[in-house]
């Protein structure tokens, strides 16, 4: 238990973790991709009427844990194991299909779905098995693509900053210093541009740097105002006036 903790922030998921290793055989393989898509965010269906959005992952394994066996999340057919349950209430599929002594992993939802391979290992124990990498790609290659594409299909673009209006990311980056603002616009091309080329995230810039006169001598005649060059010839300026020398008498 230890072990696990030491790998996953949550006790709660480590517990189940643990839980998953009281199965044996392709059972304990399936219980393990079990967790894992739990811990993405998909709730089994026989909660989900009880578990409330705004409640955290964290919450939703105490649940489970709560809950008589975690085996009583699935269902056994042939060595052939499925499990329902939901994203953004989007039904989804976890299913486990047996490829010799191993179990090919596959998380469905309408036509999308992602699948890996877990290999059984006789040696297999808790103490034993790196789960955080183990985790780290289960989630990369098959439930965080899974949960994006239910996400861009239910709401829209998956929201990330990128995908927000571009109205909203100006809101944000008004909110910002200029070091944050420089560190955001370095992050990729279109939050570059969106920034670079706004002069009213400029002038705000300068309004807030600069005394009422100076910002009323840029708006003298009709000239149209390139804020962002104003604001570096001040920053320009005030180095400037910082780097020279005071000469005593």
């Amino acid at each position: 238990m230890d072990i696990l903790e030491e790998d996953y922030v949550s006790s709660e998921f480590a517990l189940l973790l643990s839980n998953s290793f009281t199965i044996s055989g392709l059972e304990q393989l399936f219980s393990i991709a079990f967790v894992f898509t739990v811990e993405t965010g998909f709730i089994p269906t026989s909660l989900a009427e009880n578990f409330d959005s705004i409640n955290s992952n964290i919450q939703l394994a105490k649940m489970i844990n709560n809950s008589p066996s975690l085996n009583s999340f699935w269902h056994q057919n042939n060595n052939i194991f499925t499990s329902q349950l939901v994203m953004s209430n989007q039904l989804c599929h976890l299913i486990g299909v047996p490829n010799g002594d191993s179990l090919i992993i596959t998380l469905c939802y309408s036509n999308i779905s992602k699948c890996i391979l877990f290999e059984n290992d006789p040696y297999f124990n808790k103490n034993s098995v790196n789960f955080s990498g183990m985790s780290l790609k289960y989630k990369n290659v098959v439930s965080v693509p899974v949960k994006c594409a239910i996400l861009d299909i239910v709401i829209g673009l998956y929201p990330n900053l990128c995908g927000l209006p571009e109205e909203l990311i100006l809101h944000i980056m008004l909110k910002l210093e200029t070091t944050n603002l420089y560190a955001l616009m370095r992050c990729c091309k279109k939050l570059y541009l969106l920034a670079i080329n706004n002069q009213f995230l400029w002038k705000n810039i300068v309004i807030k740097k600069c005394c009422p006169l100076t910002v009323a001598k840029f708006i003298e005649g009709n000239e149209p105002v390139n804020w962002r060059e104003n604001y570096l010839e001040l920053k320009k300026h005030a180095y400037l006036v910082k780097r020279t020398p005071i000469h005593r008498e």
